[in-house]
């Protein structure tokens, strides 16, 4: 997984004044891909998918904490450098002021800590001044509750405010690592939450929540990670890590991806998995509840000079992080360095670098490659290359005729690169705010259920009689159990288990369903840690006289059926290059398809049950380059396959020729476009479904993709095709408003 640029919100123009502004705060809506955004005395509401301007209010102050109201649709609770209260209804298009701090000469930076807590269960806000010992109310709405200061129980700092996001809970943190529940209505005391005197804390910097579990996490200022399940009266601590030595500012639960993002002052950003293993045999250990997530680090130049933006030099400091609560997206805000201030102290920190970076240059001759690393890497970006800086090193080293680029070399690189910026590149504010977003390569549908959909028919409103049978139910893969949810009822229950356990130490998900409504065959792939790739085989009981059919699992990365009657499957190896082709009992094949099944019979090696019957197979075929997904068509002994960013192709699976020489003692499928007729993909683009429909033109297809969507002939002619930009490329943004809205 890698974190990539979602675009950029374009902040340019706003205010139009002689200096420009940048971005200082963000905060995103609780249910809508709506973001805003603070700049200069300015919110500015954005549509999140399409990066279009919604509206635009002049506050008269900067902000320094917002949030969007829970109770009150599109409306923003800021707090304000001129320490008023105010409430920014874009609907309206109107703001008023909430709460007016009495002390007219107490004025507070964009950098001064303000916490801020909005309850969905009352109209109402909770906020305080940081290490103040009270906390003050105020309603959310124009003449509702007057404000009132709450003094509470303990005499101690108050460092942290937060509200659950389901409960009427009132969390508030104090000095020392303390953090008690407080009841909104009552204000009484539900529990506390502390640890013992050993581990050392100074106060909740952060707060986030699980969206379904009882778990909380909290982000010390020390740089201590820690989880709490207050699912019980007696909460219980169950995760506990140390980041780092730098307070903790912000802490996020990234819902689709289920991975816990922390962001420290100095902007080091870390991803973390939870993992919580049962063992009746011995207590659970909160030291291994987090673990550090596969993700490559927040590469700040590219993610910067992605999607048309411009990288910016000093490389800026993360100053905050804010996700949306429900889809994979987040608005990553930059810490503010003027013009002025950078020119006064860029000669002296680039003299200093410069002087490090040629000492650890002169020192290193001769040392291995893993100390010049740890040396640079305390250098900062000038002692090291951005990853796009890299990758274009080494692909300049490669064509140039060098094989090997060694970590000296990228060193002199680096140097010579902080040189160049410092001439060349403009200092000014970032007024452009990056949206990003964490892509999974391998599986870009990755939060989405996995379900087998059924759709509309194209020549449907063609038709006299419009009538549209939908099937009885519908099927989706929860976990290691095939659901089955009744479209009439609304019921849902366990159709068939598909693994009857699987280790809890085991990480797996599934990634795709396919399903045979001929042969009442179900195949459904799953992904286990590792590169493990399996895929279970399970037959429906059609005959209520026999016994439940039982499932098997043959190792695969993907599947597809063959064939009008789809008398036959393919299985894709892990390799991506070798297949595998099964044949089911009966099934009424065509001519065509009885006659291939004689050549299939030559090489027979294995029987797999399927517990109705034997399944012939399997027969090995060879693909001459790697694909990436096969499949399903309705025509005969024919596979459709995909190779991101590359093209689309269907292949005969017995026209291929033996191949004598290869040790695969299988056929060889060619994937070369001479003489055959394939649709050619546009860089990066990657498909993602693929659904077939019996037409009067004959068998067409229909193929979504992450930038277009085509209907094809079955000789892969275009017969209609759309780009869209909607999504961005990124299907996952987009479609988690299908299922979380």
């Amino acid at each position: 997984m890698e974190w990539t640029t979602l675009q950029h919100l374009d902040l340019r123009h706003v205010g139009l004044g002689v200096r420009p502004l940048q971005p200082h705060a963000a905060t995103f809506h609780p249910h809508q891909a709506l973001v805003a955004v603070a700049i200069g005395t300015f919110i500015v509401e954005f549509d999140a998918l399409t990066g279009s301007k919604i509206s635009t209010l002049n506050i008269g102050a900067p902000v320094v904490r917002m949030l969007y109201s829970p109770t009150r649709g599109h409306t923003v609770i800021a707090v304000l450098q001129d320490c008023t209260i105010r409430s920014c209804d874009f609907d309206l298009e109107q703001t008023c002021v909430l709460h007016l701090v009495e002390k007219k000469t107490e004025q507070i930076s964009s950098d001064t800590e303000v916490h801020l807590a909005l309850t969905p269960r009352l109209s109402i806000v909770f906020f305080g001044f940081h290490r103040r010992m009270s906390v003050t109310v105020v309603g959310t709405v124009e003449g509702g509750r007057a404000p009132t200061k709450i003094k509470t129980d303990l005499k101690k700092p108050i460092v942290n405010l937060a509200c659950h996001p389901r409960l009427p809970v009132l969390y508030v943190a104090y000095a020392e690592g303390l953090v008690r529940a407080y009841n909104v209505h009552t204000y009484a005391v539900y529990y506390t939450l502390q640890i013992d005197n050993t581990i050392k804390l100074n106060g909740a910097g952060a707060f986030a929540f699980h969206p379904t579990l009882e778990w909380i996490f909290i982000g010390d200022r020390r740089g201590t990670l820690l989880a709490w399940d207050v699912s019980t009266d007696r909460p219980s601590m169950i995760g506990l890590t140390q980041v780092g030595s730098q307070p903790i500012t912000s802490v996020a639960w990234l819902t689709t991806l289920q991975l816990l993002v922390t962001l420290s002052r100095d902007g080091n950003l870390q991803v973390w998995k939870t993992r919580v293993i049962v063992n009746p045999n011995t207590p659970p250990t909160p030291a291994s509840f987090f673990e550090p997530a596969a993700i490559e680090a927040l590469d700040i130049p590219r993610i910067l000079s992605q999607k048309g933006g411009e990288a910016v030099y000093p490389l800026p400091r993360i100053k905050a992080l804010e996700f949306h609560p429900k889809s994979n997206l987040a608005a990553l805000v930059f810490a503010n360095v003027t013009s002025g201030e950078t020119s006064r102290n860029k000669t002296t920190y680039s003299r200093e670098r410069r002087k490090k970076l040629y000492s650890v240059l002169q020192s290193a001759r001769g040392s291995s490659a893993s100390i010049i690393k740890e040396k640079l890497s305390t250098l900062g970006s000038s002692g090291v290359l951005a990853d796009h800086q890299l990758q274009a090193q080494l692909q300049e080293h490669h064509l140039k005729g060098h094989n090997h680029l060694t970590i000296l070399d990228i060193a002199r690189k680096a140097f010579l690169y902080s040189h160049f910026m410092e001439g060349n590149t403009k200092i000014a504010p970032i007024s452009r705010l990056p949206l990003i977003t964490v892509l999974d390569t391998k599986h870009h549908l990755k939060g989405i259920p996995v379900i087998q959909p059924f759709h509309l028919e194209l020549n449907f409103f063609n038709k006299e009689n419009r009538v549209l049978h939908y099937p009885v139910r519908a099927f989706y893969v929860d976990g290691p159990d095939l659901m089955a949810y009744n479209i009439l009822s609304g019921s849902e229950s366990i159709y068939k288990k598909l693994y009857n356990s699987i280790p809890r130490s085991v990480e797996y998900q599934a990634k795709y369903l396919i399903y045979s409504k001929k042969q009442h065959l179900f195949l459904a792939l799953y992904e286990f840690s590792g590169t493990t790739n399996e895929v279970v085989l399970y037959r429906e009981n059609t005959d209520a006289m026999t016994s439940s059919s039982k499932s098997s699992t043959v190792k695969g990365r993907d599947a597809a059926f063959i064939g009008l009657n789809e008398n036959q499957f393919a299985i894709l190896d892990d390799d991506k290059t070798g297949l595998a082709v099964y044949t089911l009992p009966g099934g009424g094949a065509s001519q065509e398809t009885k006659e291939n099944d004689k050549l299939f019979e030559e090489n027979q090696p294995t029987e797999t049950n399927d517990g109705d019957g034997s399944i012939r197979g399997p027969t090995p075929f060879m693909f001459e380059t790697e694909v990436d997904r096969i499949y399903s068509t309705p025509l005969d002994s024919t596979l459709m396959f995909a190779s991101h960013g590359s093209q689309i192709g269907l292949v005969k699976l017995i026209q291929g020729y033996r191949l004598t020489t290869s040790s695969s003692n299988g056929h060889y499928i060619s994937t070369k476009g001479e003489g055959k007729k394939s649709i050619k993909l546009k860089t990066n683009e990657i498909v993602l479904q693929v659904y077939w429909q019996e037409t009067l033109r004959g068998h067409v297809a229909g193929i979504l993709t992450t930038h277009r969507v085509l209907i094809v002939s079955a000789a892969l002619d275009i017969l209609a095709g759309t780009s869209t930009n909607f999504d961005k490329g990124l299907p996952s943004i987009s479609l988690d408003y299908s299922f979380f809205c």
